[in-house]
């Protein structure tokens, strides 16, 4: 009977290969050629892999780090943008982009700041308050990327002059009051919902932003 059962799994294991290797064969893949030899179009081995047919060179699909920033002013409200460009374009953000080669995840959301909305923020009104998992696409492929969002602190946004190739305006608003749905990013939007409830749950978090030993992003 165990030989049986034994059997039968394996064949259901073997089954699922086979439809997994069918999946992969046809995943969109932003690597046309082998970027080692030039050969056309690595073959898809795994849900993040792709290997040339010719060289056996890898090729990975891994998470592109990104920053953006909720930055809150004296009155309690978080900057929001509504985008320029695809994708997203007309849609609500958080100031942020892609991560440069040599920069913290502070001084990526500090610059990315002040591309899109002209406001200076110091990196040492940045802390952490969490991480999430989005998707961007790029070139007619869907990248993973992983939001590193930061929290700051500005008196006000007064000064503010959105560069208009990167946003279309500026909001400022109460956290609980933003619409969510309206949102490019899932990941933005969570970070939104997150800090609303964290100002809803405790008056004071505002006063006391830059005491981290309140503040408590992953729950």
């Amino acid at each position: 009977m165990a030989t049986k059962k034994y059997a039968a799994n394996r064949e259901s294991d073997a089954l699922l290969d086979e439809k997994r290797a069918s999946m992969r064969s046809h995943m969109p893949s932003p690597f046309h050629h082998c970027t080692r030899c030039g050969t056309a179009e690595p073959r898809p081995h795994s849900e993040r892999e792709f290997r040339c047919a010719a060289c056996g060179h890898r090729h990975f699909i891994t998470p592109i780090p990104a920053a953006g920033a909720l930055v809150v002013d004296a009155a309690g409200r978080v900057l929001i943008i509504r985008r320029g460009h695809e994708p997203g374009l007309g849609l609500l953000g958080l100031p942020g982009g892609v991560m440069e080669a040599g920069e913290t995840g502070e001084q990526a959301a500090a610059r990315e700041i002040r591309e899109e909305t002209g406001l200076d923020v110091p990196l040492e009104a940045f802390q952490p308050f969490c991480t999430l998992p989005n998707q961007y696409l790029f070139q007619d492929f869907v990248w993973p990327t992983i939001d590193l969002i930061y929290l700051a602190r500005v008196e006000s946004f007064d000064g503010a002059q959105p560069d208009a190739a990167e946003v279309q305006e500026w909001l400022a608003l109460p956290p609980h009051e933003v619409p969510l749905d309206q949102f490019a990013f899932p990941s933005n939007a969570e970070s939104v919902r997150r800090l609303a409830l964290l100002t809803s749950s405790s008056s004071q978090l505002l006063l006391k932003i830059n005491d981290v030993s309140t503040i408590h992003p992953y729950q």
